[in-house]
């Protein structure tokens, strides 16, 4: 019997990973920008608008912070209001939000909308800790029923307000930042932990989707997860952080060989310990239209698979699916789409400079690079549906600390945007607009590389030329060797190229305006 069990898992295995004759083609392109969009002034959000929208942005990413928008949001006593009508919270705490959604779907960028924490003194439970208060026990019922709120607001039909359709609940459940406890103390034994977490999770998602199908919402895109890659392995404690794959496996009520949970294990984590009413009690679990995850490297290229197997990186996408696929399997529940479940990277980016921890790290130019080699990687998973950027703009060090005395607080923003506070545009952001990925960037002479590319800011509907041009080693021009169409909505193509010696490869292309070019990639003739 062993050996057929080997033989059935290397199978499940084979089948989640992503077929080299298969690829997401019109997945879209997702941004996020938060200080830029929301917060900045007028001014700002209708230039960053117009400049995601010259990158060929489909579709921008939007947190919409419950204690942001809640009235008495430092109170330990809810005030006397009815929290699903969305005209009883002040209107101010919403005018960024209404703002933010009306120039963008005038631009024809669409909008996710992650509604997260932190969460209003009045919906939270009495936390042990003031700096996790912010994040400790959000209240489900409560968190419903402001999910009911956002979604009157905006479903078509509020205050000449516009609909949005695409709607993912809760940000990185699995990171202490934004949702405590994530593991609790066990009654049985108090020397040991519980994974507490994906229970208060599961209730926000079971919640949620009730209140998006109450505010006429129940047909939109959903989604769920919204996980980071990484935990603290087998670290434990109120504000330790659980890895991806351990996370979802306890949010559906699995131990960690996939086995239902049952007794003790079952009524500690609040899981029935059946199949059917598992089903029953949790349809978002298994009818969402996707899952979403955040499967950031930060430091380290795309291709390089993590070192803990509970993570989930770009290159550990395979490991994210097969787990999904089983978990559906176990429940015996259908799946989105014969290949799996979709899935949504809502955020995704690399850490560069000025942060000094990763200056000689991450480059402008391999943040070029990498960024590509990731779009490559997105493009050829067919389960993957979206890729976002998170951060147009880098973000300035943390002003409540000094960088010279404090440099690793003052740094712990994010500098993983296009372009530096002050206006200079990365290496990434001429990458963003015209992705290319060499496949093959040392080869012997004569051989041909793969080359993969990507026209962003191209007309939807378009069929648009593109010159693949080859420069020698030392030579000032460039020459045409190969030419191609890229075809709507994404504007994605894959050709090959022979190379005879040493140079750089990139690509040229027009949309009827001036002429675009990649940057360029060298390639490396050896003997």
């Amino acid at each position: 019997m062993k050996p057929l069990r080997l033989l059935i898992a290397a199978i499940l295995v084979l089948a989640a990973l992503p077929s080299l004759a298969l690829a997401s083609k019109t997945q879209e392109s997702m941004f996020q920008d938060d200080p830029m969009l929301v917060y900045g002034t007028a001014e700002q959000m209708n230039s960053t608008l117009d400049t995601l929208k010259a990158l060929g942005v489909d579709r921008i990413r939007i947190s919409v912070f419950w204690r942001v928008v809640a009235p008495a949001n430092d109170q330990p006593q809810k005030p006397n209001f009815d929290a699903t009508d969305p005209a009883q919270y002040p209107a101010e705490h919403w005018a960024p939000y209404d703002r933010v959604i009306q120039a963008a779907q005038e631009r024809g960028i669409g909008v996710n909308l992650n509604i997260t924490s932190p969460v209003p003194r009045w919906a939270a439970s009495e936390s042990p800790r003031a700096d996790i208060q912010q994040t400790f026990g959000p209240n489900p019922d409560e968190f419903g029923k402001f999910v009911r709120a956002v979604g009157t607001r905006y479903s078509g039909t509020f205050a000449g307000l516009p609909r949005v359709d695409y709607w993912s609940i809760w940000n990185e459940p699995n990171q202490a930042g934004w949702l405590t406890p994530q593991w609790s103390p066990d009654p049985r034994n108090a020397k040991k932990q519980v994974d507490a977490a994906p229970m208060i999770y599961r209730k926000l998602v079971a919640a949620a989707w009730q209140a998006l199908a109450d505010s006429a919402h129940g047909t939109d895109t959903i989604l769920i997860g919204e996980t980071a890659p990484q935990g603290t392995q087998t670290d434990k404690g109120l504000s330790r952080s659980i890895d991806a794959l351990k996370f979802l496996r306890r949010m559906y009520c699995l131990d960690d060989n996939l086995n239902l949970l049952k007794g003790g294990e079952a009524h500690l984590r609040e899981c029935p310990g059946d199949i059917p009413t598992f089903v029953a009690q949790n349809p978002a679990l298994f009818h969402a239209t996707g899952y979403a995850h955040h499967p950031y490297a930060l430091l380290t290229p795309p291709g390089r698979s993590s070192r803990w197997q509970d993570w989930v990186s770009i290159a550990d996408l395979g490991r994210l699916t097969h787990e999904l696929t089983r978990i559906y399997q176990r429940y015996g529940q259908k799946m989105q789409s014969k290949r799996g479940v979709p899935l949504y990277l809502t955020e995704y980016g690399y850490q560069t400079k000025p942060d000094p921890f990763v200056a000689k790290v991450v480059t402008f130019s391999k943040q070029a690079a990498w960024l590509n080699q990731a779009e490559y990687m997105a493009y050829k998973n067919p389960n993957v549906q979206a890729l976002s950027q998170f951060l147009l703009v880098d973000d300035a060090p943390d002003p409540a600390f000094d960088p010279k005395k404090s440099p690793q607080l003052a740094w712990r923003t994010f500098q993983s945007g296009l372009q530096l506070v002050g206006g200079r545009r990365k290496d990434s952001y001429k990458a963003y607009i015209t992705p290319i990925f060499v496949k093959q960037a040392r080869l012997r002479r004569g051989r041909s590389t793969g080359i993969f590319g990507m026209l962003r800011p191209a007309q939807a509907a378009a069929n648009v030329p593109a010159q693949v041009q080859f420069r020698p080693r030392g030579a000032k021009r460039w020459q045409t060797r190969t030419r191609v169409t890229a075809g709507g909505p994404e504007h994605y193509f894959e050709t090959s190229l022979r190379v005879l010696r040493s140079g750089s490869v990139r690509i040229l292309w027009s949309d009827g305006g001036r002429p675009t070019a990649s940057r360029p990639v060298t390639v490396t003739v050896v003997r």
